[in-house]
């Protein structure tokens, strides 16, 4: 059995699939692994209160949540990162000038909407106002911004997400270029939906960012971390982990920064990397 390791693993199409679904042989990898005496970390782009109870039940010794911006262990914050107000508002004007209707903010606090992203949960007969995540969901139209502040003043989030329509008015990487100045942006997980989609993350602060630092933090050395993912959102943590892993759905090219390719979620893709790894 190999050392100790330090595991990073994002969740949607990762861990889980489109149904949000961990699959039985990924679970039973996830408690031997620990039994084994391995770290397990999910490193995912959602925010905490947006994690499935059925994905964290599964077990883990800590949680990377909004791309990187914050970490846990249970109730503990290893750091949490916030975006900052100038940052909010210019993303919010500039999604009004371009009439890009769906987007959203995350963070601890759960998930403050626009009313384009409400439709689409609506369309896709996601009722985000009942459930657990109900008391997270928070419409941008609903919130009380004191007179003569704004909305980047009134809120706290460490990441934001968007998509456009189908034709939409500008690209990902016009989009990319015009915020630069606030936000690194990189692919979300609505290719499905349109060609123009992203999350926004705070510069600097990414997944490759927090696996260098919660390794630091527990003494792990970088080189006994690894770190699985399937898309675009996780090449930072990927480039920054010891080993890296594609998932064998992976997307946008990831598998070239990787040191493997495991199989597909549904075809065992966690259980077959972590034998590869000697973790099981």
């Amino acid at each position: 059995m190999t050392a100790r390791r330090l595991v990073f693993l994002d969740i949607d199409g990762t861990l889980a699939d489109a149904r949000h679904v961990v699959p039985a042989s990924a679970r039973r990898a996830c408690v031997q692994a620990r039994a084994n005496g391995h770290l397990l970390f999910i490193a995912t782009g959602r925010s905490l209160p947006k994690i499935e109870k059925g994905i964290l039940d599964v077990g883990f010794d800590g949680v990377v949540s909004v791309a990187g911006a914050q970490a846990n262990m249970g109730d503990r914050v290893l750091f949490q990162r916030f975006v900052s107000p100038e940052a909010i508002d210019a993303a919010d004007a500039y999604f009004k000038a371009h009439g890009i209707e769906a987007y959203q903010w995350q963070g601890a606090d759960g998930m403050v909407i626009s009313e384009g992203y409400a439709r689409h949960l609506k369309s896709k007969g996601k009722a985000f106002d009942r459930g657990e995540f109900a008391r997270f969901w928070h419409r941008i139209d609903d919130i009380d911004v004191p007179e003569g502040s704004t909305l980047g003043r009134t809120i706290h989030v460490s990441k934001g997400s968007y998509f456009t329509g189908p034709d939409p008015d500008v690209t990902f990487e016009e989009t990319k270029r015009d915020l630069a100045p606030w936000f690194t942006l990189v692919h979300g997980s609505y290719d499905a939906i349109s060609p123009n989609n992203g999350e926004l993350l705070i510069n600097g602060v990414d997944k490759g960012t927090a696996v260098r630092e919660v390794a630091a933090r527990l003494g792990v050395p970088i080189g006994d971390t690894i770190a699985i993912g399937d898309s675009d959102n996780d090449t930072a943590m990927l480039k920054a982990a010891g080993t890296s892993v594609a998932m064998g759905n992976a997307i946008h090219g990831i598998e070239r920064w990787c040191d493997m390719q495991t199989t597909d979620i549904h075809d065992d893709g966690i259980a077959n990397a972590f034998r590869t790894l000697g973790l099981i």
